[in-house]
């Protein structure tokens, strides 16, 4: 079920090369607290309406959704966040907003 969402401004490119990026996202987690690359979905998003701070459209972001099943302690989503995080921080420009968010869904409102 795991899914890694990436969802970049515009502005990023050509400079950001998404494909290596999330090919290195796909498998970063990979068998860590039972996250299993065989189940997971990786995607990017190009965003073409965008603010960015006080930068507005000028700015530049990164913004990395995992949504995961409900169940793994705190110290486990805080980890596969710091994962992402540096593993994203490795392709972007150091002037690039990077956020990371875990959601967790559960049984009852996720439907596969």
């Amino acid at each position: 079920m795991p899914h890694i969402i990436v969802e970049y401004s515009a502005n990023l490119l050509p400079t950001l090369d998404i494909n290596p990026l999330i090919e290195d996202l796909h498998g970063c987690l990979n068998g860590l607290y039972n996250v299993t690359q065989d189940r997971l979905k990786t995607r990017a998003i190009k965003l073409d309406d965008y603010l960015v701070g006080t930068h507005g459209k000028s700015g530049k972001m990164v913004h990395v959704t995992l949504k995961l099943m409900t169940g793994r302690p705190i110290v486990a989503r805080q980890e596969m966040g710091q994962i992402l995080a540096a593993v994203t921080r490795k392709y972007i420009p150091a002037d690039a907003a990077l956020t990371v968010e875990i959601v967790e869904l559960d049984k009852e409102t996720y439907f596969a």
